[in-house]
């Protein structure tokens, strides 16, 4: 794991929650609008009217995340909604498809949004509302703005950790080492299917230039933090590149270039991803927003781009590998190896699955026998892969040779994760991360820094279709792979011939300068849209 991760749990259990006052009061429970007798979906809830209440302050929509409902900001740990009842704010919330299941894409739950931002405009008689969205309540609101037409309505969206340029957890839900245990724990719905890093930068080409985006002014915030040992923010981050909050890395969180920047933390403080919508940790800082931007005069204010501080602080990240991934399903015993070099400083391994019965251990090149801390996660369920048992191993200056992991149980899956903290590292490196089904191929190259790639043993090279509600996902597709002339590899692909989202996923035996074997794996996340340049359903 990631040396970041322990000195930010750290300075979590230092600071405390003691930097921002709790909110003074529990405001009275939201009314329920029952729009949809059948389901929860598309209904909404107004909130109580305060007794302090502010007519010159601007409405807010409160919008939820991944696999949320409404309340994520009623009925949880420092509501949003009892600090905006406290500083006299008119509120609202809506229930989007998350609420009665598995969650949906941006388009759905945006068509959805964008009826439901006008029926609480047209309830407390505005013209416009604000809006603070959480995760993926982000995208979905900037779907209901630009594509569905409801930009008129709104006049400020604060995004809390928003994954705007996707994030690598979703990649991992469908990756081939991981569809497994992905697919076992739920992890696959359509929601997630859009939130993979090559889809969202599609739904970047297809957003950003609309004129649209220049009615609302949208701020951005990240966190950089997690929420301790054995909770999903926690252990999530060995996926994450750079700084993250345990579901999306800082570059993604900024990564609207229509946005505008809000904030990072909260002060000296590193929040996960979960506390981000906690108010003691964030309402300080998103509150002054709510009264910027034109919020009675005209529209169309163009929006500038990102100030000069959005480079330092969400740089794009590349996809650099200093990890090991294996995973399969579990029917009795299941058994895998890989490769370390000697020198490595530390290796943090951590072996998922879906029930905690089953059991897991590992063996040294020596044959010593390591046995895992195992425990549940500590999280919600927005995070992905938060219901997994963890068994984890942290070894200090580990032997080289061969590892092997072992797993024991019944009509399970597993997903091993091991974090090198030394030797050499894997980047890929492609040209972009969306083609057309008329281009002749993916090119997809990985260079080694600290050693190369033998051939001979690259093994698992494999081209894996994710699959959406509805359609057949294509698993375990051999692709040739070859040398290069700096002791990297390249995949040269075959333009698939259907429109979707793919993961290459690469299980790579290289050699460093001292002759010894190591295992690097890389997954590569990349969409193909059709000839006329669209993926959206």
């Amino acid at each position: 794991m990631k040396n970041k991760v322990t000195k930010m749990a750290l300075a979590s259990l230092v600071l405390g929650a003691t930097l921002i006052p709790q909110v003074a009061s529990a405001a009275p429970a939201p009314t329920l609008k029952n729009d949809n007798i059948s389901y929860k979906a598309g209904d909404w809830y107004v909130g109580a009217t305060p007794t302090n209440v502010d007519y010159n302050k601007p409405v807010i929509l409160f919008v939820q995340g991944l696999h949320s409902d409404y309340t994520t900001w009623y009925n949880s740990t420092y509501p949003y909604y009892d600090a905006a009842y406290n500083a006299g704010y008119r509120t609202a919330f809506v229930q989007l498809y998350d609420a009665d299941g598995p969650g949906e894409d941006m388009w759905d739950n945006g068509y959805l949004l964008s009826g439901v931002i006008q029926k609480v405009k047209n309830h407390y008689g505005v013209d416009k509302i604000n809006i603070i969205a959480h995760s993926k309540g982000g995208i979905d609101t900037q779907t209901a703005l630009v594509h569905y037409g409801a930009y008129p309505y709104v006049n400020v969206v604060h995004q809390l950790s928003t994954p705007n340029k996707g994030s690598e957890l979703a990649d991992m839900s469908y990756g081939d080492w991981t569809w497994w245990l992905g697919a076992i724990m739920g992890q696959q719905d359509d929601a997630v299917y859009v939130l993979q890093t090559s889809y969202m930068s599609y739904f970047r080409s297809i957003t950003d230039n609309l004129t649209e985006n220049n009615y609302t002014r949208t701020y951005m915030s990240g966190g950089t933090g997690d929420d301790g040992f054995f909770s999903a923010t926690f252990y999530s981050r060995g996926f994450l590149p750079g700084e993250d909050d345990g579901a999306v890395a800082i570059y993604s969180a900024f990564g609207n270039p229509r946005g505008y920047y809000g904030f990072t933390d909260n002060g000296s403080e590193r929040l996960s991803h979960t506390k981000m919508r906690y108010a003691n940790k964030t309402w300080w800082q998103v509150a002054p927003k709510l009264t910027t931007f034109n919020y009675y005069g005209a529209a169309n204010m163009t929006a500038s781009t990102n100030p000069a501080k959005y480079a330092s602080l969400a740089p794009q990240v590349g996809e650099t590998s200093n990890t090991i991934m294996r995973g399969g399903a579990i029917n009795g015993t299941a058994t895998n190896s890989f490769m370390l070099e000697s020198g490595l400083k530390s290796t943090s391994i951590d072996v998922m699955t879906s029930s905690k019965a089953t059991q897991v251990k590992l063996v040294s090149p020596s044959g010593k026998v390591y046995t895992p801390v195992q425990g549940n996660n500590a999280g919600e369920e927005e995070i992905l892969f938060a219901g997994a048992t963890h068994n984890v191993f942290n070894i200090d200056a580990p032997e080289k040779g061969e590892w092997k992991v072992e797993a024991i149980g019944n009509d399970d899956a597993y997903f091993m994760l091991a974090t090198v903290d030394g030797g050499a590292k894997a980047t890929v490196k492609a040209n972009k991360k969306v083609h057309k089904v008329t281009d002749a191929k993916v090119d997809v190259a990985v260079a080694f820094e600290g050693g190369k790639a033998d051939l001979k043993k690259v093994k698992n090279a494999k081209l894996s279709k994710a699959a959406k509600k509805g359609e057949k996902a294509v698993k375990g597709k051999d692709v040739a792979v070859k040398s290069d002339s700096q002791g990297g590899l390249l995949a040269s692909i075959a333009m698939p011939s259907e429109a979707g989202v793919y993961n290459l996923s690469f299980d790579v035996v290289g050699v460093n300068a001292a002759g010894e074997e190591f295992t690097r794996s890389v997954n590569y996340n990349f969409a193909v849209t059709d000839a006329k340049g669209n993926l959206k359903k």
